[in-house]
C-alpha cells in the first residue's frame, strides 16, 4: 500500500510520469480462491479482510479456533489462514482438528511469538500441520506471493479428466519469498 500526505501529494495536473492511475490487471488464469481468516484481533482482521478481497479473493472471517472449525466445516475454503494464540481454542488445535478432518487442507499459521514463553510457536505449528508459517507483522507482499504459490501448487495437483490425484511429497513446503519482486 503506498502512503501519502500533504507534503508528498501531488495533484493530477503536476503528477510526475507514471505515477497516474494503475493500470488495469490482467485477470489471472484463474480466480485467486477463497481464504478463511481465522484471527482473534479485530483490526487485524479487519486489515487482512481488505488487503485479501482488494486483491479479489473471498474472505471469511472468524475470532478463533472454534467459530473457525465451525466456518470451515460449513463452507471449505482453500486456504486457511490461522493465528496462533487465540481465546477458546488456540491456532495450534485448530490446525491439529481441521487436518486431522480434512487432510488436504492448506494451512497458513501466522504469530508474532515474540516472547520466550512462545518462543517455537510457528514450529510447532509446522508439526501439527501447518504447511507454511509466517511472523507478524506480516509484509502484504509476503502474504500475497505465498498465497499465490500454495494456490498455484493445490491448482498443479488438482487431478483433470482421467487423472489420479497427485500427493504432495513430504508435506511442509516453506515458499516464502526472500525478496521483492
Amino acid at each position: 500500500m503506498r502512503r501519502t500526505n500533504a507534503a508528498t501529494a501531488r495533484s493530477p495536473a503536476t503528477a510526475a510520469p507514471g505515477n497516474g492511475p494503475r493500470p488495469e490487471r490482467a485477470t489471472p488464469p484463474h480466480p485467486p480462491g477463497r481464504v478463511l481468516v481465522v484471527e482473534d484481533h479485530q483490526d487485524t482482521r479487519d486489515l487482512l479482510d481488505l488487503l485479501l478481497r482488494t486483491e479479489g479473493y473471498e474472505v471469511t472471517l472468524a475470532a478463533d479456533g472454534e467459530e473457525g472449525t465451525a466456518a470451515y466445516r460449513n463452507e471449505p475454503a482453500d486456504v486457511v489462514l490461522v493465528d496462533i494464540f487465540m481465546p477458546r481454542k488456540d491456532g495450534i488445535a485448530t490446525i491439529t482438528d481441521l487436518r486431522r478432518d480434512f487432510p488436504d487442507v492448506v494451512l497458513i499459521a501466522m504469530s508474532a511469538d515474540a516472547s520466550v514463553d512462545r518462543r517455537g510457536a510457528l514450529v510447532r505449528a509446522r508439526e501439527a500441520g501447518a504447511q507454511l508459517t509466517l511472523r507478524k507483522p506480516i509484509e502484504p507482499w509476503v502474504l500475497l506471493r505465498s498465497l499465490e504459490g500454495l494456490l498455484a501448487g493445490r491448482r498443479s495437483l488438482a487431478p483433470t479428466d482421467g487423472d489420479v490425484p497427485a500427493q504432495p511429497a513430504g508435506g511442509v513446503t516453506s515458499a516464502v519469498p526472500t525478496s521483492r519482486p
